[in-house]
């Protein structure tokens, strides 16, 4: 056999289709418990998965880490919210662009499963992600949007820190990330341009291009000391 054998291109495939940054059209599909494995340390890491399907991409996935801590961290001009808050206020940006029902009946803390009260102030991670999956079943197909940004790991995703603090110390939501009529800001266009005009990478002087994309979907701080993995 020569060394140019055509035969063995058949059945090639484009590998798959790259997701821009920006707004996109989906559908949601729905919402799971799931558990990451850590490649490094084999450690199990459990999350909360978004799943949509993107209008010309198809089925997209989302883990939402479990936070592991509930304390605010000094800004600039105002707390940073605690990595619990930036997990709750997307979870709510979830039910919220599915259906404001939802919304209304947490705040009136009437949530009912087969006719039993849930307590919503004493809900574990899996607890409260298998009520928020329950909850949210019944909108599968449902058409949004969904903003994605560019990530350091060179892919476009889901904006990690969607929550916010005033200075009154209220918290406020920073990016709507799903729903109808987002809106880029000018920090996530400013990160759209640069990763247009970005060049490739010089794999010679780093050791990870992805540390920074870790820590945006980790919801930490953006320092490789501070990732579980």
């Amino acid at each position: 056999m020569g060394m140019f054998d055509l035969t063995a291109t058949t059945g090639v495939k484009e590998s798959g289709k790259y997701l821009q940054p920006g707004i996109h059209n989906a559908k949601f599909v729905g919402i799971e418990l799931n558990d990451l494995v850590s490649q490094k340390n084999s450690q199990n890491y459990k999350t909360m998965k978004l799943t949509l399907d993107i209008d010309g991409f198809g089925e997209f996935n989302h883990n939402f880490f479990e936070p592991t801590s509930d304390k605010r961290t000094p800004g600039t001009w105002a707390e940073n919210p605690s990595p619990v808050e930036q997990f709750m206020v997307a979870v709510r940006q979830i039910v919220d662009a599915l259906d404001s029902k939802i919304g209304a009946a947490i705040d009136a803390d009437n949530i009912e499963i087969n006719g039993k009260h849930i307590n919503l102030k004493d809900l574990n991670f899996d607890q409260l992600v298998k009520l928020i999956a329950i909850l949210t079943k019944p909108y599968a197909g449902k058409e949004l949007e969904v903003k994605l940004i560019p990530q350091s790991n060179g892919f476009a995703d889901i904006p990690g820190f969607p929550a916010k603090c005033d200075r009154n110390g209220k918290l406020a939501i920073q990016t709507k990330f799903i729903g109808a009529n987002l809106i880029i800001n000018q920090s996530e266009q400013r990160k759209i341009d640069a990763a247009k005009n970005a060049q490739p990478t010089n794999m010679s002087q780093t050791t990870s291009g992805s540390v920074e994309g870790l820590a945006e979907q980790l919801g930490i701080e953006d320092t490789s000391s501070d990732l579980p993995f």
